[in-house]
């Protein structure tokens, strides 16, 4: 039966981009006033019994504050949003972009990652289909009474096999290939190259980098990609056609000269780049590029599958990958 705390907030509630920070501020409350159930106490900060692998110690990671100071200030500032504008002053100063990562990743925890297995045997534990409810955050929305498990069904998947792979390239590696644990990094050396060598589509050509965007405002993967590692472009081009094209080597040389991130930063960018076109803003686009290819709505549920089953690769499946 599901089981409603008053005064919880949804994990989907956002402030200003930002997903769960609300429902973690609500938890502080509820448990400083003896309202919240014992059973969240465990889960509470940085839940050391867990590892730190709980939303409420990543989510003050990813702002860099520490929980006990948030804790103070949840219980003296007057609202959600003081207490979110003194983590941007007291911590990293956490930019857009790496909020809208950090909360595509945080809403769609659970569907098609390591944390999959545990999720599909929680959703049946709640009565619900595990191929509807697929996020923590589909979960906690049942468990605490604002949905039901009705109001979740499996969405459509028709993975092929298709057999027009339109765009063949060859040693233009998959998006998902990774070096170092991240993944993309070797695509985007390959097609530095392969667009050197007149080897690259000429509509692909003029989107690579940056493209005809500011850094700032450029959507590419690529963009992505460079602005996570703290890199400009041309020098990584100019290293590539210089004759350096071991993905393994250029890595090395992008931390030492942009930013290294740490192994949950890293983890939470390959999350949110591999997941792309899944339940966010760039659902259409996926939509659109399957419509052009003359491939069905539910071929793929992802760009990167797009991408892969465009260039002739198999469909990932639906588990951990």
């Amino acid at each position: 039966m599901p089981t409603p705390v008053p005064g919880l907030a949804s994990a989907n509630d956002s402030i200003d981009g930002l997903v769960y920070f609300p429902r973690m501020l609500s938890k502080i409350r509820l448990h400083a006033a003896g309202k919240l159930p014992e059973a969240y106490v465990p889960y509470l900060g940085d839940a050391p019994a867990y590892g730190g692998h709980v939303f409420d110690a990543r989510c003050c990671r990813l702002l860099g504050v520490s929980y006990d100071d948030l804790v103070q200030k949840t219980l003296s500032l007057p609202d959600d949003a003081a207490v979110l504008a003194w983590a941007r002053t007291a911590g990293k100063n956490t930019s857009a972009e790496k909020i809208e990562i950090w909360s595509a990743y945080a809403a769609k925890r659970g569907w098609r990652d390591d944390a999959s297995p545990s999720m599909r045997k929680w959703a049946a534990k709640l009565g619900a289909d595990p191929d509807a409810v697929m996020t923590w955050f589909d979960g906690m929305d049942i468990d605490e009474g604002r949905k039901t498990p009705a109001d979740f069904v499996p969405e459509p998947f028709n993975p092929g096999p298709f057999p027009n792979a339109p765009t063949r390239i060859p040693g233009l590696p998959s998006p998902y290939e990774e070096v170092g644990g991240l993944t993309y990094f070797p695509r985007m050396v390959a097609k530095i190259g392969l667009a050197a060598a007149g080897k690259l589509p000429e509509g692909w050509v003029g989107p690579l980098g940056w493209g005809d965007q500011e850094p700032a405002k450029a959507r590419t993967f690529d963009s992505f990609c460079l602005r996570f590692l703290g890199l400009d472009y041309e020098p990584l081009k100019a290293k590539v056609l210089g004759g350096e094209t071991d993905p393994a080597a250029l890595l090395a040389w992008a931390y030492a000269t942009g930013t290294k991130p740490t192994e949950e930063e890293i983890a939470v960018w390959n999350a949110f780049m591999r997941k792309r076109g899944w339940h966010d803003n760039l659902r259409d686009r996926l939509l659109f590029r399957l419509g052009e290819a003359g491939l069905p709505a539910d071929a793929v549920q992802t760009m990167f599958d797009y991408i892969d089953l465009d260039e002739g690769r198999p469909v990932r499946n639906l588990g951990a990958e």
